[in-house]
């Protein structure tokens, strides 16, 4: 089964759908390893369900483990309808940088999946479209500090694990303008 997550724009509306694994129709979170779950998230929803009919045309945050990343499989898919997202423990390493560099240049977006400012993911910056912070991880003053300095370049913010009306209205005032979690 593939569960959607919406991620939503400033106004509420649907920019898009995390795509996630799920083992049956009534399991709320996914206990497979990083590779299975991500391998049929991508199968399924491009070979069995359909990505149109998951997202009605609207960009799929697909999760990526280093084994999918550094594979050659991910430029079969087409680059309108996903991004990749890089889970927060892929290694950090010349095979994982160059994977992102030619998913960069062959048009693909990638997206930083629980960011940490200061930790290794940062070398990932420079080929990332969206930076995800985890707003339940991250304290609000910390948010900030990441907003403006990710803000200035060029990346657009998520702020996921929203939980709260004044999560929203936080992040919002920090500049993060999608956003994904439970209280949607």
């Amino acid at each position: 089964h593939i569960a959607r997550q919406p991620i939503l724009d400033a106004m509420g509306q649907v920019f898009g759908y995390e795509l996630l694994y799920r083992a049956d129709a009534n399991a709320t979170a996914c206990t497979a390893s990083g590779t299975l779950a991500a391998s049929r998230v991508l199968t399924d929803a491009f070979l069995t369900i359909g990505i149109d009919t998951l997202t009605s045309g609207r960009p799929a945050f697909l999760n990526l483990t280093r084994d999918l990343l550094v594979g050659d499989a991910l430029t079969l898919l087409p680059s309108a309808a996903v991004v990749y997202e890089l889970r927060e423990d892929i290694a950090v390493d010349a095979e994982s940088l160059a994977a992102c560099k030619a998913l960069r240049e062959a048009g693909y977006a990638i997206a930083l999946d629980d960011f940490v400012p200061g930790s290794a993911a940062e070398a990932f910056l420079p080929y990332a479209n969206y930076v995800k912070i985890d707003v339940l991880a991250t304290s609000p003053v910390e948010r900030s500090r990441a907003a403006t300095r990710l803000l200035a370049r060029g990346m657009t913010l998520v702020a996921e694990k929203v939980e709260t009306a004044e999560s929203v209205a936080e992040a919002k005032r920090a500049g993060f303008t999608l956003f994904q979690g439970y209280y949607f």
